[in-house]
């Protein structure tokens, strides 16, 4: 799984946001996140689109989260941006979708979504988060290592 540059950068601006609770302007945001202002206005005008942060005119305007940094997940912040979390398309057929290279790939898919949308905002604003994202990682680990373990999964 790759993402674009844009995606790091709206993760930079969310963060941001929630972490300064008010109205910021773009030229503050594109200094502190190092971004140039004019890519900054592309990427947020996609997470307004996608109803995570509203604008504002005027001399105090600039973007606020719309939801509380708690109800925003990093899969929100990866839709807006990615369009979501994809099988490639040459894998990502019917006929394809009793094998096991199929099977596996979604499982991944699943397992990336789940996470992604167990982050919110609020965890990634937080340093203290770190126990959660433990717990999680080895409870993930705990499942491949039961696969691993699986005669079915074996040669």
């Amino acid at each position: 799984m790759q993402f674009n540059v844009s995606t790091g950068y709206a993760f930079r601006i969310m963060i941001y946001l929630a972490k300064n609770d008010r109205t910021v302007s773009s030229t503050e945001l594109s200094e502190n996140i190092l971004i140039s202002r004019r890519y900054l206005l592309q990427i947020a005008s996609k997470l307004r689109d996608g109803r995570l942060v509203e604008t504002s005119m005027g001399m105090s305007g600039g973007y606020t989260l719309l939801k509380k940094p708690s109800l925003i997940t990093a899969y929100d912040i990866i839709l807006q941006i990615e369009g979501g979390v994809f099988i490639p398309n040459s894998i990502d057929d019917k006929k394809n979708e009793k094998s096991n290279l199929y099977f596996t790939m979604n499982l991944l898919k699943n397992y990336a979504e789940a996470y992604l949308n167990s982050v919110t905002l609020e965890k990634l604003a937080d340093k203290k988060a770190d126990v959660q994202r433990i717990e999680f990682n080895n409870m993930i680990e705990s499942q491949i290592a039961s696969l691993k373990h699986n005669d079915q999964w074996e040669g």
